[in-house]
């Protein structure tokens, strides 16, 4: 079995602007775990556990979802918590631009998992990137100069995620293009 989730990577530049305003978090905020810059991205859906022998039934089905999709431009916009900043477990920077289009396909990368025995999402998609875990929910200070950046997701990626005590390390396993073919 390996751990296993689907996301949009992050261009290297965006990763170190998000890195930046880490440090002012990091400032304003104890006890939070934060997460590393190469390991910043948006989730799209999180697998699980799954048979290393799913990948690639799960890869080619992940091709067919994101093929009809166009490439997507998103923008950072503001930090936030979930639940919310009085108990905080999640701290995020959220993403505006195509976020009607990323919802489709986080919805259609939902589905391809669904037909894989993978359950479905229940809650509703809220695309952002994640910046830290909070392990006791605790109040935290979002009050930092806003963060500022765009990018143009071109793929969808399969990452395996290995957990160790430095923290989680992400593999991608398979890429697939957003092309815009229609669907």
């Amino acid at each position: 079995m390996i751990r296993a989730f689907v996301a949009l990577d992050l261009p290297y530049e965006l990763k170190g602007t998000l890195a930046a305003a880490v440090e002012r978090l990091t400032e304003r905020n104890r006890g939070v775990r934060w997460v590393r810059p190469e390991g910043m991205h948006l989730t799209l859906k999180f697998l699980g556990d799954i048979p290393e022998t799913d990948v690639q039934p799960i890869a080619g089905d992940l091709d067919v979802a994101a093929g009809p999709c166009s490439p997507l431009r998103l923008r950072l916009s503001g930090f936030g918590a979930f639940p919310g900043p009085k108990k905080a477990r999640v701290v995020w920077v959220g993403v505006s631009g195509d976020t009607e289009a990323l919802g489709s396909l986080a919805k259609r990368v939902d589905e391809a998992c669904a037909s894989h025995g993978i359950p479905r999402e229940r809650r509703p998609f809220a695309g952002h990137i994640t910046l830290g875990r909070l392990r006791v929910p605790s109040v935290v200070d979002l009050r930092v100069e806003p963060v500022q950046g765009a990018f143009v997701a071109e793929e969808i990626v399969l990452y395996r995620s290995e957990l160790s005590p430095g923290g989680a390390r992400y593999t991608p396993l398979h890429k697939s293009r957003l092309k815009g073919t229609g669907g």
